[in-house]
């Protein structure tokens, strides 16, 4: 509804813009060729337009980049809880391979030993 209201407002802006400015008129060259009698809101215009035009690619450039280094550090961040895991289960391994020696020991063989 908000956005609805803006955009009634942007083209009363404009329409108003237009309206006072019909009479202006301007002269444009273009190296080759000039355009005469162009009103001054058609130059505006098509200058913003040409404007949004140019400044696209960099818009889109930027936000690859934001993207690939979240991206890295989700893959960073992965990596590390994997390998943290990995540690911790080795140990988990180790401790209980240690225990099953001790309990895997034949009682014959410790009561020899102990002579």
């Amino acid at each position: 509804m908000i956005g609805l209201i803006t955009t009634i407002i942007i083209v009363v802006i404009i329409a108003f813009f237009t309206g006072f400015n019909l009479d202006n008129r301007c002269n444009i060259n273009l190296l080759f060729h000039t355009f005469q009698n162009v009103p001054v809101f058609v130059t505006i215009l098509v200058s913003f337009a040409a404007g949004i035009i140019v400044a696209i690619p960099f818009s889109f450039g930027r936000g690859r980049k934001v993207a690939a280094k979240k991206i890295e550090k989700i893959k960073a961040k992965t990596e590390q809880a994997v390998m943290d895991k990995i540690h911790a289960d080795k140990s988990t391994e180790t401790q209980k391979d240690a225990e099953e020696k001790k309990s895997a020991v034949d009682p014959a063989d410790s009561d020899t030993k102990k002579k």
